[in-house]
């Protein structure tokens, strides 16, 4: 194998490291806005749920059912929060499988390839200037 073809083989897999790791950056992100505009969400449910127990409290009114229904869905808002922080923190272990799976085997030539520096690198042709 070339020096050529081991330096190509070797950017393919850095282009592909690297693309999935701005993916999974990306991934996280947007998770992160999610679950941030959810806290957002649950806080004004919170001061909803503040506001009918204060009125409850000094009315005879029945608020019983709008305390649950609030109640209800900040429930869900925790769950879902749990589903975006569990798929944060799986989706580095994910990418790392998949990027496992879609390498194909390093052929001989290629494992020294990646274990000898440039530097090291024999040419395994000499230019027209070297002869």
């Amino acid at each position: 194998m070339s020096a050529f073809s081991r330096f190509v083989a070797a950017t393919k897999r850095t282009v592909k490291k690297i693309s999935n790791k701005t993916e999974e950056a990306f991934d996280s992100a947007a998770n992160s806005i999610k679950i941030k505009n959810l806290e957002m969400k649950m806080d004004e449910l919170y001061e909803d749920l503040g506001r009918i127990v204060y009125r409850d409290l000094h009315t005879d009114d029945n608020l019983e059912e709008q305390k649950m229904q609030i109640v209800a869905e900040i429930d869900g808002l925790f769950d879902r929060i749990a589903v975006l922080k569990e798929e944060n923190r799986k989706a580095p272990e994910q990418n790392t499988a998949q990027t496992q799976e879609a390498a194909p085997e390093n052929t001989q030539a290629e494992a020294v390839a990646e274990d000898t520096p440039a530097e090291e690198a024999q040419p395994s042709e000499k230019t027209d200037n070297e002869q």
